[in-house]
């Protein structure tokens, strides 16, 4: 600014001299000032766009990190309003990555996947497996907060999957599928889950109706949840160490469905790991995929 000024600043005193003298060598002189300043102008406009561009790529930049940051799994939330306090309030049919705001206004809002299409849509997932992809073979922070990928597997967060259940009452859907292309499912009328400071336990689970896939969670009711660096099941061994995955273990489990992605039949060394639901395939078979969702209850 203080070029500009001066620049202006001789253009006045050399129009002053030329007025006085009435020289040609002054008219060119004020004719290559003007040039100059309006090379600066450009300059300026120039320099202010790209500063105002980079700004604005910083801004999009630390909302993603903050966004990222809050506990959801990896994904692209983009700076979308939410639509709503859960995917039933998803205008939309379509399945798909939504931002939801459950307890507005006294928590940040939260990136979920939507499944619209399953038993009349409205369900968030919070938990999802079909390839092996992603370890859930975690620590406790890690189950808190979420990990994956709502493109792909993931786990949604035991702090998240507590604000949703806790805000209004909700049902859980189990969906699970083997290798040879059995698709059972499991619907319990009710579920929530306790506070950190309850280990996130069950506490409380609904009748199962309709129960293709039998009622193997009924016993994990009550039961907090374990991973291999905070134990709290009632087992004499570490439940969580030993079936590589965080669950609501009890001694140790009739269902667990964060274990290592294993593929189908189990040898006996392998007895009870893997991807398990003991009413659907038993303690000796490891799913393809599995998918959990919740959805408020209908009032």
């Amino acid at each position: 600014m203080r070029s500009i000024l001066g620049s202006l600043l001789i253009v006045f005193i050399i129009c002053f001299e030329t007025e006085s003298q009435g020289s040609g060598y002054g008219y060119e002189m004020i004719t290559a000032r003007l040039d100059s300043l309006q090379g600066l102008e450009s300059d300026l406009l120039t320099y202010t766009n790209d500063t105002v561009q980079q700004l604005s790529k910083m801004v999009q930049l630390l909302t993603r990190m903050q966004l990222n940051g809050s506990g959801n799994p990896a994904a692209v939330p983009g700076l979308a309003v939410p639509v709503g306090a859960s995917c039933r309030d998803v205008p939309s049919r379509v399945s798909g990555i939504y931002r939801i705001d459950p307890d507005h206004p006294f928590n940040e809002p939260m990136t979920v996947l939507c499944d619209q299409q399953y038993e009349g849509g409205g369900w968030t997932v919070i938990q999802r497996r079909f390839d092996g992809s992603v370890n859930f073979f975690r620590d406790w922070q890690d189950y808190k907060r979420g990990f994956g990928t709502l493109h792909g597997e993931f786990w949604l967060g035991l702090e998240h999957i507590y604000r949703l259940t806790n805000v209004a009452p909700h049902e859980l859907a189990v969906v699970m599928e083997d290798f040879d292309g059995v698709s059972v499912a499991a619907r319990y009328q009710k579920f929530r889950i306790g506070a950190e400071t309850l280990n996130y336990g069950v506490m409380e689970l609904g009748s199962c109706n309709p129960c293709g896939a039998g009622d193997s969670m009924r016993i994990h009711l009550n039961e907090s949840f374990s991973t291999y660096d905070r134990d709290r099941s009632k087992a004499a061994f570490n439940c969580a160490a030993v079936f590589k995955g965080g669950w609501w273990f009890y001694r140790c489990h009739r269902c667990n469905l964060n274990g290592e992605y294993l593929k189908g039949k189990l040898t006996e060394a392998q007895d009870s790991q893997g991807l398990m639901w003991m009413d659907f395939r038993g303690d000796k078979y490891s799913l393809k995929s599995t998918k959990m969702m919740i959805r408020p209850i209908k009032r």
